[in-house]
């Protein structure tokens, strides 16, 4: 029973995840993320290993239950619904947007990272160079950061 209530909560996730991005303007999807500044996940702000757990479980059922999601499930989709049940949690996270250039082809991905550690769509993020981070959420204070 537990399994499938987490896989319903995932899927929910995937569905708010995909209006947020197909529907609503960026600005919409961004300003509720927040701003994450330049360095504010890599200055030490370790997660602890219980938190990178979660995470990372959280990450592998967004992965496993995607491709059954009747939308289209992008990376974007796919990480902003592990933002939003990472901060349902209240594990601060952010999103953190790519870019590379394939065969003379601009191409973007989106990943969350947790800390200093990548929990979802991390097998592509080493060939993109990070542009830009989303996702300030303070975590356990509930507040957001500016």
């Amino acid at each position: 029973m537990r399994a499938r209530l987490q896989a319903v909560e995932t899927l929910l996730a995937l569905a708010l995840g995909w209006l947020l991005v197909f529907v609503l303007p960026f600005r919409v999807l961004a300003k509720l993320l927040g701003h994450a500044g330049p360095s504010e996940n890599s200055q030490g702000q370790g997660a602890s290993s219980t938190h990178l757990g979660i995470a990372r479980g959280l990450g592998w059922r967004i992965e496993r239950l995607a491709p059954r999601f009747p939308g289209r499930a992008t990376c974007l989709v796919r990480a902003v619904a592990g933002w939003l049940l990472l901060r349902r949690r209240g594990i601060s996270s952010v999103v953190r947007f790519g870019v590379r250039r394939h065969e003379g082809v601009l191409e973007a991905h989106a990943w969350i990272r947790v800390g200093e550690t990548t929990v979802l769509g991390g097998e592509e993020a080493q060939t993109f160079a990070p542009i830009a981070d989303l996702g300030g959420w303070a975590g356990a204070g509930g507040r957001w950061r500016r």
